[in-house]
């Protein structure tokens, strides 16, 4: 496996491309981070919904599997990011994090 660029920026998703902008902060830059703070408020505004759906007695389990299906995609893209923004930094406390929430999902 090839260690990743630290001149490259990858994008907060998946596509066939990586980022050939290697300035400190440009375009690509700015579309990533707000890429990766709406996918981090989605995230967070789905879950405090879905907190609100699971304690009304009438929700479906139609819907609330609906629900769960939403709240996975979320955590695999938050992941996804944690994942990205890890390799941005150079600490120990960044591995041992990355370290920690790994082992709570399950992989490693």
């Amino acid at each position: 496996m090839t260690e990743p660029n630290s001149n490259l920026r990858r994008l907060p998703w998946n596509g066939p491309e990586g980022s050939a902008d290697h300035a400190p902060y440009g375009l690509v830059d700015h579309i990533a981070d707000r890429t990766e703070d709406d996918m981090i408020t989605r995230a967070r505004n789905d879950a405090a919904y879905a907190l609100v759906i699971a304690q009304q007695p009438e929700a479906s389990r139609e819907e609330l599997s609906r629900l769960v299906a939403k709240l996975a995609g979320h955590v695999r893209n938050v992941t996804s990011v944690a994942d990205m923004r890890a390799e941005r930094l150079n600490s120990p406390a960044v591995t041992v994090l990355e370290s920690a929430l790994r082992a709570a999902f399950g992989q490693h």
